[in-house]
Order: structure tokens, then C-alpha cells, then sequence
């Protein structure tokens, strides 16, 4: 235990400023976030819309991440993270509080695509510029410690989400409608505190560097054939994640609901415990990676998280439910930071904002075409079974992407990316 202190320790005192100050505004943009993915599906049922509206909604978001955010990715490379992600800030709060107050069909697809686009454009920004503000030994720590700071931050405004609205409507005596809408709005209040921090980023040398070497499309594949190819490999294994990810990740608190009749805040106290154990998760992973490697810690963690999945899927209990999502979500998403750190190492600095975007596209066209399915399913065969066959579907789909990361990197088959420290 001390020397893991030591370690950490020691990272700390090697982040730069830009570093520090980017915790800052991860930590509350993602409490505002967290506070309003929590109440917003509840918040479209509580108007009288059924599952499918909300397959709908999460479908609308995710494929206008999927047609902006590589676009967003190449002005990352291009003018650089702070004027894009000022640019993602302002509309994803517009956009947010127009969701939170609009109730008519149409208009809330509407806002809901406009919002997808919005997100996207900012965690665009994310992996290149922790990437560029970093030396590859720090990237590990550096991400698994970013991870877990958005987890305590969702679990901080999940579990406020979800108390507030029944502050809201059992302490003060609104309605559920009003009492949801006004939770919304504090959520979206919090995220635009990130706009403080954000105000003092400053190009990292990197950057710059990055800004003078540009190349011409034409001249990209002959340069960095290989980086494009682990591009390519990360967008296969991020659509299949995404995909299988997609049955059940948006509606979770849905599942919750609809099978065992849990109360708002019984929901967000569970999903809030996901994020915390994720958290814990994340702080550990480095030591993980030093005994097992990267690459074996990814297809370790992901395959020992399928029988909690299945157990969430198939236990009539809401406690063993529960208890099976808590460890699904810390072994599962534990090794994202290793994933990542990989991504990183292996791409040219000049093209990781279209990996990093390019990730995000993938991901998010994956929710948009697992959303119907899922939704069908239980729309079809019941609360009970159609969550049943969606969980299995996820727990097939993790099996293989395991697999193919161990085919594609742990025999070496491409070599990272020289950087100067």
C-alpha cells in the first residue's frame, strides 16, 4: 500500500499544469453529466413516453456523434484542443438545457441530436490532449487516474440526481415532471462551472511541435501506414464493443426499474456504487499492468467481468442484481485507461485526435444500431427475458472482442510510436 501511495505520489508531482487544471474541469463537467444521464430517461417516461421514445433518444445522440466527431478530431489536430472544446462546451449547455425543458416528441429528437453532436465535440479533445500534455511513462497513471476522477465524479452527481429528485417531489411537493426538470437544469448549471478551468489551458509544447509538422492528406498513408492500420483495428474492436455495450449500458437505470419497481433513489445509490467500485478499479490498474502487461490486462478484465454480467441478467433478486452490476462495471471499464494508453502509444501524435475521434465515432454508431434491438427485444419478449437475451448478446460480443485484441496486439504485431519525453 505504501508504495502504491509512492507511486502515485510521484506521478503527481511529474503533471504539468495544463494536467492539473484539466482534472479540474473533468471533475465538474462530469458531475453535471452524471447528474443529468441519470434523470433524463426517467424524465422522457415520466411525460408519458414509452422504451422505444427512449431507444430513440439515446439512437439520435449517438449518431450525431457518429457523423461529427471525426470532423471534430481533425480541427483537434488542426487548431488545437482549447478553441474546440470551447466551441463543444458552449453548445452541449444550450443544447442541454433546451432538453431539459422541452417536452413535445419531435423536439426532443431534435435536441437530442443536436446534443450527441454537441458531447462529441468535447470528448473529441480528451484523449489527445492528456496524450499531448504527457510522456508515454506517465500515460497509464495519467489515464486510469483521469478515469477514475470521472467516476467519482458520476457518483457524486448520480447519487445527488437521484436524491434531489425525490427531494424535489416527496420534500417540497412538486410534481415528477418538474421535480426531474429541475434536477436537469442543476446538473447542467454544474457542467458549465467546467468553463473556469477550461479558461486557463495553455499549448503544451507538443502541440506547437504538432501544428509545424502537418502533412498533406496525400502524403498521410505513405507516412504513417502503420498508425492508420491500428486506427483501423481499434475502430473494429470499438464498433463491436459499442454494439454489444449498447443492449444494456443506456438503460440501465430503465432495467432497474422496470424489473424490480426500485425507487429513483435506490437507482441512483446502485449506479452511483458502480462508478465509486470503477473507481477503485482504476486506481489499482497500474499495479495490474505492471504484473500482467497492457495488453493481458485488458483481455483479463474484460472476460472476468462476463459472469457478473450474466448474474445482473439473470438473478430475480435486486441485490444480487446489483451486485453482479457493481463488479460487471469495475472489471469492464478497469481496463479502458490500458486500452487507451495503447491507442495512444501506437498512433502518431499528429494523428490522435482522428484516433481518438475516430473511437468515439465508432462507439457511438454502435449505440445507435444496438439501441433498436434491444429496445425490441424487450419491447417483444417482456422486462425479464428481453433484458435476459440483450445481456447474453453483450456477453458474446465482449468474448470475441477479447480475443481479437489479444490476435492483434499481444504477439507485437506493430510497434509503438518513438516520442521525445
Amino acid at each position: 500500500m505504501t508504495n502504491l501511495l509512492s507511486e502515485w505520489k510521484s506521478q503527481f508531482h511529474g503533471y504539468s499544469r495544463n494536467i492539473m487544471l484539466f482534472f479540474w474541469f473533468n471533475f465538474v463537467w462530469n458531475l453535471g453529466l452524471g447528474m443529468f444521464g441519470l434523470v433524463y430517461n426517467l424524465y422522457v417516461r415520466s411525460l408519458g413516453y414509452d422504451q422505444t421514445t427512449v431507444g430513440s433518444m439515446v439512437g439520435m445522440a449517438s449518431l450525431a456523434a457518429a457523423i461529427i466527431l471525426i470532423p471534430a478530431g481533425l480541427m483537434n489536430d488542426r487548431f488545437g484542443p482549447k478553441r474546440v472544446i470551447t466551441i463543444g462546451l458552449i453548445f452541449t449547455i444550450v443544447t442541454l438545457t433546451a432538453r431539459s425543458l422541452i417536452e413535445v416528441k419531435e423536439g426532443m429528437l431534435i435536441s437530442s441530436f443536436l446534443g450527441g453532436m454537441a458531447l462529441a465535440v468535447v470528448s473529441a479533445t480528451i484523449l489527445p490532449f492528456m496524450a499531448n500534455n504527457s510522456t508515454p511513462q506517465q500515460r497509464v497513471h495519467l489515464f486510469s487516474f483521469n478515469m477514475a476522477l470521472v467516476m467519482l465524479a458520476n457518483v457524486v452527481g448520480i447519487a445527488l440526481g437521484g436524491v434531489l429528485c425525490d427531494l424535489f417531489q416527496f420534500i417540497i411537493g412538486l410534481d415528477e415532471i418538474r421535480s426531474l426538470r429541475f434536477t436537469l437544469l442543476t446538473g447542467v448549471g454544474i457542467a458549465a462551472l467546467g468553463f473556469i478551468p477550461m479558461a486557463f489551458f495553455e499549448k503544451s509544447e507538443q502541440e506547437i511541435h504538432q501544428r509545424g509538422e502537418s502533412l498533406k492528406w496525400k502524403q498521410v498513408w505513405s507516412v504513417h501506414k502503420p498508425s492508420l492500420q491500428v486506427i483501423g483495428i481499434f475502430c473494429l474492436l470499438g464498433l463491436l464493443s459499442s454494439m454489444g455495450g449498447g443492449m444494456i449500458v443506456p438503460y440501465l437505470n430503465v432495467y432497474f426499474e422496470d424489473r424490480f419497481e426500485a425507487s429513483k433513489s435506490a437507482i441512483g445509490i446502485v449506479v452511483a456504487l458502480g462508478q465509486a467500485a470503477t473507481a477503485i478499479a482504476f486506481l489499482i490498474g497500474p499495479m495490474i499492468v505492471k504484473r500482467f502487461g497492457e495488453v493481458k490486462s485488458v483481455v483479463y478484465l474484460q472476460l472476468c467481468s462476463i459472469p457478473f454480467l450474466l448474474l445482473t441478467a439473470f438473478s430475480a433478486n435486486f441485490y444480487l442484481s446489483s451486485g453482479g452490476y457493481l463488479f460487471r462495471q469495475a472489471l469492464m471499464n478497469a481496463a479502458n485507461p490500458f486500452y487507451n494508453s495503447i491507442k495512444m502509444s501506437y498512433v502518431n501524435r499528429s494523428l490522435r485526435g482522428l484516433a481518438s475521434s475516430s473511437g468515439e465515432a465508432v462507439f457511438h454508431l454502435g449505440w445507435f444500431l444496438a439501441s433498436p434491438v434491444s429496445t425490441g427485444l424487450v419491447f417483444r419478449y417482456g422486462s425479464y427475458y428481453g433484458y435476459a437475451y440483450a445481456f447474453c448478446i453483450t456477453a458474446v460480443v465482449y468474448t470475441v472482442i477479447s480475443y481479437l485484441f489479444y490476435f492483434f496486439f499481444g504477439k507485437n504485431r506493430f510497434k509503438p510510436v518513438e516520442e521525445s519525453a
